[in-house]
């Protein structure tokens, strides 16, 4: 889809990183930069430009140029966000794999750091490091806690018990993972659908965590999770080329969690335990209160977003950079 500008080096390398931009001109190039600037040289990045209208092609184009490690990609309309996401993979050709933003930051020793940890230890499917929220001229906000250390025990039911019961912020969806891992679970085009990605990976092997703040994530106002709240802003920039007639995002999540149950390594006692955990799934995180939202959400679409403002300022913060803050985003 669309064309390339594309310097392919031979053979693959050991890790590719794939980065879907969308009018990234603000700052991507800082991002690219961090990639490049890796003390772990042996990968490539794969760049997937979704039609982007701004000054971002000749940005990228220009890298592509000057590095072989850096594959250019432009759509030729725009196909929404999660198709364009699973594209870098596809294009991708190395053994490991990263999702990386193009607002966000590496530290040098990133790749290097989350590739020791995965060398040394064929159990763990997918690596992430701390993470340092910064804001949209690079001051630093802080760094948040991890809390998936459930997610690094041999027992497959508490690995999918962690992701799916504690209040996380999906950020270990933007980790390294092993492809051959990854590839079983593609990235769906729902509002949430990262959510659902990792707790099916947790089914089929362990978390890793490096615990250095050697990811940095950009608050800013133009981010996704800050401009829209209505479901069918959502579902139209996670796929723009499927119509949204109906939006319950919250269900597809839940339906998607019941598949990797279904689907999960092990015997019938495994999917029996890991079945009690989505009973018990309704009484945390208010999911109760999200379910009934959606189909609320079909005739006061922005019922979502002043429940979510509500939350996060009478009870609890978005886990994150509004934690952080201690006030909602």
């Amino acid at each position: 889809m669309g064309h390339a500008l594309s310097n392919t080096p031979a053979p693959a390398p050991t890790v590719s990183l794939g980065m879907p931009v969308y009018n990234g001109e603000r700052f991507v190039a800082e991002a690219v930069r961090s990639v490049l600037d890796q003390t772990f040289s042996d990968f490539e990045l794969v760049i997937c430009d979704n039609a982007s209208t701004d000054g971002t092609e000749r940005i990228c184009r220009n890298f592509a140029v000057r590095d072989p490690r850096v594959r250019y990609f432009r759509n030729a309309t725009n196909i929404g966000a999660h198709p364009n996401f699973n594209l870098t993979f596809q294009h991708a050709r190395a053994p490991f794999f990263k999702w990386f933003a193009h607002d966000d930051l590496l530290h040098p020793a990133y790749l290097e750091a989350c590739l020791a940890l995965m060398r040394a230890d064929p159990g763990v499917v997918l690596c992430q490091s701390d993470l340092e929220f910064i804001d949209e001229h690079g001051r630093s906000i802080g760094v948040i806690p991890w809390r998936l250390g459930g997610t690094t025990v041999d027992d497959p039911v508490r690995r999918f018990a962690a992701t799916v019961l504690e209040r996380h912020n999906c950020y270990d969806f933007m980790g390294v993972f092993r492809r051959e891992i990854l590839a079983q679970a593609p990235l769906q085009s729902f509002h949430g659908a990262d959510r659902a990605l990792l707790a099916h990976v947790a089914t089929l092997g362990r978390f890793g965590h490096v615990a250095r703040p050697l990811m940095t994530v950009r608050d800013h106002e133009t981010r996704y999770t800050r401009t829209m709240t209505r479901p069918a802003d959502r579902a139209k920039w996670a796929d723009s080329r499927r119509p949204v007639r109906f939006s319950f995002p919250h269900w597809s999540v839940y339906g998607s969690y019941w598949r990797s149950v279904r689907q999960m390594p092990g015997g019938f006692g495994d999917k029996l335990r890991a079945s009690v955990v989505l009973l018990g799934w309704w009484f945390t995180n208010w999911n109760a209160v999200r379910m009934a939202l959606d189909p609320v959400a079909l005739v006061a679409p922005d019922v979502v977003g002043f429940a979510e403002h509500f939350k996060q300022k009478h009870f609890s913060p978005a886990p994150g950079v509004d934690e952080i803050r201690g006030k909602p985003g």
